[in-house]
């Protein structure tokens, strides 16, 4: 695997990640079995500097670059899908802490200069004006990471408008809904709020949180917390995937010498078709990754210091449609090694039995579906628009 990071922290940090990939494979099955990461490989993401990897510098952090972010995902997913997936969030999280105004960072940061975070938007909650801030309840979907988080960030429609609030995660409940065939150490359960107070300082207008205008982009001089939210979350997708898709070709590989045809007795490391299908599928990966690394330059084009201009729908549309297609790439890559390895793979405890089932899982994630993505960008790029797609999440 090739990646393009530069920075001495990032290669720090991926070093510690290439280690860690066989730790994490070892332990993917255990993972599934508690239907959450060991708290050993949370111990292990944390000695390893993981969740300051998107801290700002000035605040001890290492401040990694969309890219770089995007690197040290990758890597970490070749291990286990599902523990790259939770890295990236729990890693990626702490920006959105830092969204918030100084009142809420002193409560978020208080004793480190992270936070371990789920955000969870859909649906959206209630929130009812209270002296000091809102009364918020409501039931949330898809809360990867809940399992190891210490605050939550969701969102919430007050009179006002749709809000962002963030709570400890002890004034949550964590309803076990996450019985899936894939992504299964995701823990991806439902969150619930009853009535939960939550201080003005712990929200924020939606449309202001998820823009570059929010209120702690002035706070700092890391430039991602003055990108779009969509901008830093929605990589994390097609980083994860590639990374799968890495695993499942060294996989492939590593298994074909001990492979024979039963029909032929031929190696089927001999046979063209096997030769065609690994390098079908190698190219796959990357074109995917290349798309990818192309959609965030083109990010940090257009959102960076040195942006000439706004970001037009345009060049959302590439960005959107380079991540998307990017993962498409990917699964299919996966999809190939996986019919051309056998039925053995599907034996329990088979490695790539479960990058399939993982795979299955990620794709109908609303963040990778290519399909709707080309329709909206389609549209964007022929001058038509998007509809009536959410605009802060295009």
């Amino acid at each position: 695997m090739s990646t393009t990071t530069t920075g001495a922290a990032a290669t720090e940090l991926l070093t510690r990640a290439e280690e860690m990939v066989p730790v994490l494979r070892e332990r993917a099955g255990e993972a599934e079995s508690l239907r959450r990461l060991p708290e050993e490989t949370i111990a292990d993401y944390r000695a390893a500097g993981f969740f300051t990897a998107m801290v700002p510098a000035d605040r001890g952090g290492s401040a990694l670059s969309l890219q770089e972010f995007a690197d040290l995902i990758r890597v970490l997913s070749r291990g286990d899908a599902s523990a790259g997936w939770i890295a990236a969030f729990l890693i990626s999280h702490s920006t959105l802490l830092y969204r918030y105004g100084a009142a809420a960072q002193s409560e978020f940061f208080a004793e480190k200069p992270y936070g371990l975070t789920v955000a969870a938007s859909a649906p959206p909650g209630k929130a009812e004006p209270a002296d000091g801030g809102y009364r918020l309840s409501g039931r949330w979907r898809f809360g990867s990471g809940a399992m190891h988080a210490e605050w939550a960030t969701l969102s919430a429609m007050s009179p006002e408008g749709p809000l962002s609030v963030t709570v400890p995660m002890t004034e949550l409940e964590i309803i076990d809904t996450w019985h899936v065939p894939g992504m299964k150490a995701t823990g991806s359960n439902d969150l619930a709020a009853d009535n939960v107070f939550v201080p003005a300082h712990r929200t924020a207008p939606f449309a202001t949180f998820a823009s570059g205008a929010n209120d702690g982009a002035a706070l700092t001089s890391y430039p991602l917390i003055g990108y779009p939210m969509n901008r830093t979350l929605n990589l994390i997708h097609s980083a994860v995937a590639i990374g799968t898709a890495d695993a499942a070709l060294e996989l492939f590989a590593q298994g074909l010498g001990k492979r024979v045809r039963m029909q032929t007795q031929q190696r089927v490391i001999d046979e063209p078709i096997t030769r065609q299908t690994y390098g079908k599928a190698w190219d796959l990966v990357q074109v995917a990754a290349l798309q990818m690394q192309d959609s965030l330059a083109h990010t940090d084009r257009v959102y960076g210091a040195h942006a000439a201009a706004p970001a037009s729908l345009a060049d959302r549309a590439r960005i959107n449609l380079g991540l998307t297609g990017s993962g498409q790439k990917a699964f299919q890559a996966v999809d190939l090694v996986a019919r051309a390895s056998g039925a053995s793979i599907y034996r329990t405890g088979d490695h790539l039995d479960r990058i399939v089932r993982d795979t299955q899982v990620m794709r109908n994630h609303a963040a990778i579906d290519f399909e709707t993505m080309a329709s909206v960008a389609g549209g964007a790029l022929l001058g038509a628009g998007i509809g009536d797609y959410a605009d802060p999440m295009f």
